[in-house]
């Protein structure tokens, strides 16, 4: 079903798109929406800010002819998540090290797990 809906949004706007011209007049504060300047503007602000956010070109057919090649969509990459983080710690909070004895005379740190037997 969700496959199906995608689809026919993307017949939506891709007719949507053939029929409507780009916008030149800014609505960011009446509709919330971009002109390509705009849009390019702010991205640029965004990389330059942000270290992990940088500008990609996509694939050929699917470029807008209305934005700069190497500006058509932004991508954000390697973003520390707090939640993952959180997980890790709390993973080593929760690792248990205990010195095993293994009778040849030579200690060994039992990292991680259940208290080794012994």
């Amino acid at each position: 079903m969700d496959g199906l809906k995608h689809f026919a949004h993307g017949l939506y706007k891709s007719a949507a798109e053939a029929v409507l011209p780009t916008r030149t007049a800014s609505a960011f504060r009446d509709k919330g929406v971009l002109t390509p300047e705009e849009f390019v503007a702010a991205g640029d602000l965004l990389v330059s800010s942000c270290p992990t956010w940088r500008w990609e070109g996509g694939d050929g057919p699917k470029r807008k002819p209305y934005l700069p090649k190497d500006k058509q969509f932004l991508v954000t990459r390697n973003v520390p998540c707090v939640r993952r983080a959180q997980a890790v710690q709390d993973a080593a909070d929760a690792a248990v090290e205990q010195d095993v004895d293994d009778g040849s005379g030579e200690s060994w740190v039992a990292a991680g797990g259940a208290p080794a037997a012994g």
